[in-house]
Order: structure tokens, then C-alpha cells, then sequence
């Protein structure tokens, strides 16, 4: 699987690597990836009709930031300190430690079902206690609060109670972990409806059904990094750049395919439909070797 991880990466480099290619032929390797995916993940999704990838949406609350990414095996998950705490064991280093006002955010889930959570610690600073510890070559986050991923009951109220034993069963047979740091740092899933390519440019269209943690970012800051990833070997690409909400008659062919993917999962009409534009891709995989899970 890390030969197969590290091919992907290196056909991705090779469009860096090579002088004489320009800015449009680099990113139509990003694109080239994207359209790959929307049939490889067919039948990770196959309950939901329509043409479609998931990405991630990685946002932070601060003007102009982005989120420091990276991707961990997940070693496992065990109650904290304090009620409705978690730690998170992950195989190989992270990208960086938070700065003050940062917290370092985890995201665990089960992709096929629609269920996930994110595991965030407390903002760093003076009295606090580091989110972050070595566990040898490994590293071990420390989690003050969990929130869901996806909608359910929690996710009525602000400050959710999710029962620690409902984290262990849902995330059991979960592979890999994704980290963000970054000032309230936060990763959503969000399927990908459409995608254009114009002037060297590249478009990707999804919506939101509420407005919830993502969204309040968004509204302080529109720099997003947003990962495309194999769901195999977890390797691909991270993309910064700029989210924008936009109106219908905007892009008429955007809104209408992810108007079709909302109705193929029987989500109702989105309430907002978004288009990220892209500025910089870097080509991403797991940090370390994929291990065996723990209890």
C-alpha cells in the first residue's frame, strides 16, 4: 500500500518536476486525479446516484490563515482526563505545533456511513497544557472536545455530549486520521458535484444543507485548504485557496448538478452553494507506515 501511495505522489511531483510544463499543465494532473476519483469512489458511495468525489474542507478563523494539514494512521482512541475528553494515538509526526489561539483538530470517520467526528483541543496558550505529546516516533493529541460530522442529534445543540463509547464503535475499523492546526482549525467532508477548469484556474463546486462550524469560519475567512484523496491509501493532493458563496444564475450548470447530488441522497435543496478556486496544490500522503490498530 506505501508503494501504491508513493506512485501516486510521484506522478503527481513529476508535473512539478518538469521545467517545460506550464501552470495549465500542472493542474490538469490535479484534474486528471479529481476525475479518476469520481469512479474509484463510486462504490464507496454507490447509495447516493450521482457523479461526485469527496473532499475535505480544511478552515480556521483567522483572516488570511490556512490550516497547517497532514495525514496519520490512527492508532486509537481512549477516554481523557476530563469528561467528554478523547486522546488520539497517531502514528508519525505532525505538521507543527499549534501557536497561541491555535488548536490542533482530528478528524475520524467512517466515510461509507456518513458518521465522524472532530476531536479539538483547547487553544494554546499561557496555563494551558500542551495539546500534543511524543509517544516515541508517534504522537498522542489531547482532545478537549468532540463534535460530530455529520447531522444528528448532537448537532442540535452548540455544545455537544457525544457518548465516548459511540466514538469507540463508529471509528473502530478506521484506517487514518486527518489533523489540521490552525486557529479553530475545523475539517469537513463535502462532496465534490462539479469542476472547471478555466485560464489555469481550478473550480470545485459543493453546497451546505446548515450553517454550522465551516461555515462561521468562512465568514471570517475565505483561504481554505482542501484535500482530494484517494479513500484507498489516503494519498493525493492538498489545494489552497478561496471559497466563495455564489447565486444560482452564476453558474447554472455548477448549481444544477449539486442540486442532483443533494437529491440523490435525499438531502432536500442545499441552502448555500459554494465555489472554491484554486491557487496552489502540493501533492499529500500519510506521514507514516499504515499500523495495526490497537484497542
Amino acid at each position: 500500500m506505501r508503494e501504491h501511495n508513493s506512485a501516486i505522489v510521484e506522478r503527481a511531483r513529476s508535473f512539478h518536476l518538469i521545467g517545460a510544463l506550464t501552470v495549465t499543465s500542472e493542474i490538469k494532473s490535479v484534474v486528471g486525479f479529481l476525475e479518476e476519483q469520481r469512479t474509484r469512489q463510486a462504490s464507496h458511495f454507490a447509495a447516493v446516484a450521482c457523479p461526485k468525489v469527496l473532499s475535505f474542507m480544511t478552515t480556521t478563523s483567522q483572516p488570511g490563515g490556512v490550516a497547517s494539514v497532514s495525514i496519520h494512521p490512527l492508532l486509537r482512541l481512549e477516554p481523557g482526563a476530563s469528561e467528554g475528553a478523547l486522546r488520539v494515538h497517531l502514528a508519525g509526526a505532525l505538521p507543527r505545533l499549534p501557536d497561541p489561539g491555535e488548536c490542533v483538530t482530528v478528524h475520524v470517520a467512517r466515510l461509507e456511513q456518513y458518521q465522524g467526528y472532530q476531536i479539538k483541543s483547547l487553544p494554546a496558550g499561557p496555563g494551558v497544557a500542551s495539546a500534543v505529546s511524543p509517544e516515541g516516533a508517534d504522537q498522542v493529541v489531547s482532545g478537549a472536545r468532540t463534535f460530530t460530522v455529520h447531522h444528528s442529534p448532537y448537532t442540535m445543540k452548540f455544545f455537544e455530549q457525544i457518548p465516548y463509547d459511540e466514538v469507540q464503535q463508529i471509528t473502530a475499523d478506521v484506517a487514518y486520521a486527518l489533523v489540521g492546526v490552525g486557529a479553530q482549525a475545523n475539517i469537513s467532508p463535502r462532496f465534490v458535484y462539479h469542476h472547471e477548469l478555466k485560464n489555469g484556474r481550478l473550480s470545485l463546486f459543493h453546497g451546505d444543507g446548515l450553517a454550522f462550524k465551516t461555515y462561521m469560519n468562512l465568514k471570517v475567512n475565505r483561504q481554505e485548504t482542501r484535500l482530494l484523496l484517494d479513500l484507498e491509501t489516503f494519498a493525493g493532493w492538498a489545494l489552497r485557496g478561496t471559497v466563495e458563496e455564489f447565486s444560482p444564475h452564476q453558474y447554472p450548470e455548477a448549481y444544477d448538478r449539486v442540486c442532483q447530488g443533494f437529491s440523490a441522497g435525499n438531502w432536500g435543496k442545499p441552502s448555500r452553494v459554494f465555489r472554491f478556486v484554486t491557487d496552489q496544490w502540493t501533492p499529500i500522503q500519510p506521514v507514516a507506515e499504515r499500523a495495526q490498530r490497537s484497542s
